[in-house]
């Protein structure tokens, strides 16, 4: 990508056992280049593998209107529903809730600021701040630029390192370990965009995993397959279908749509797939 080759030839020097690694907050930038601070929907199909060895297909339509997060669920067998997600917590208006594991799922999809999403990983303890610091506190440019010893002034965080992930190479940052618990967020390596989110607790290992990534006109670039694995096991296999922007008529129709699905009490069937999807993000 030519913002990794423009890196590279500004910061690249011959150190055997070192390579360049792009600093996060150009990471963060890259995630979210092209993205407009309008209402969006995002839509997903999922196949969801049950407790029982079932598999279970739902279509889930991701929006973000307003600054609020809502999600419409249809499954061909099991109807439609809705809820509203706000604080990591997924709200039915049947008065069931289902607690997520973490925001960065769907705030990658629905934010547009990369300032924003740092922090939601920073607080979710997936990246440290620190981490952030490309230069020694004692370097100050100036002068003639020729002149700056970067190389002897640019922090190597072990952190941050590349690694092989189920998606292929990423640049990969620890940003908690303690006691057999650890939080890693990986960028794919060509991209730079999010391709793992894992959680390592008492030796399990849980993680989302996003590989074919392309870039959407007008858009930014999204993956276009997700998957959820617990100890190597695939639980959940998603597709990207669509993602589109919404406007004045589409915002009251896609609202509208909401209100009439968000009363529905799902199935038992269906909440126990919902409740395997969500809970895991």
């Amino acid at each position: 990508m030519r913002f990794v080759l423009i890196l590279i030839g500004f910061f690249l020097w011959p150190n055997p056992g070192w390579a360049f690694l792009p600093p996060l907050s150009f990471i963060m930038k890259a995630n979210f280049e092209g993205r407009k601070g309008l209402p969006v929907e995002t839509v997903f199909k999922h196949q969801i593998v049950l407790p029982s060895g079932d598999t279970v297909s739902v279509e889930e339509r991701l929006a973000e209107i307003g600054g609020k997060i809502y999600s419409i669920f249809r499954s061909p067998n099991l109807g439609e529903v809705g809820c509203q997600w706000s604080k990591g917590v997924y709200l039915f208006s049947s008065d069931k809730r289902i607690v997520g594991r973490s925001r960065a799922f769907n705030l990658f999809f629905t934010m547009n600021k990369p300032e924003s999403y740092r922090e939601v990983l920073i607080n979710e303890q997936f990246l440290k701040r620190e981490l952030f610091s490309q230069y020694k506190s004692s370097f100050v440019p100036q002068g003639d630029p020729a002149l700056w010893d970067l190389k002897e002034n640019y922090i190597i965080h072990p952190d941050i390192y590349f690694a092989r992930t189920p998606g292929g190479p990423a640049v990969t940052v620890t940003g908690f370990e303690l006691s057999g618990v650890k939080k890693s967020v990986s960028f794919d390596k060509e991209t730079l965009i999010l391709s793992r989110l894992e959680w390592k607790e008492g030796g399990q290992i849980t993680s989302w995993n996003f590989q074919g990534f392309k870039k959407n006109s007008g858009d930014g670039w999204f993956p276009s397959e997700l998957f959820l694995n617990v100890d190597n096991k695939e639980m959940i296999s998603s597709s990207l279908v669509s993602r589109h922007y919404l406007k004045d008529k589409s915002v009251k129709q896609w609202l509208t749509r909401f209100s009439s699905v968000s009363q529905a009490s799902p199935s038992a069937v269906f909440e126990e797939s919902l409740k395997v999807l969500l809970e895991y993000r």
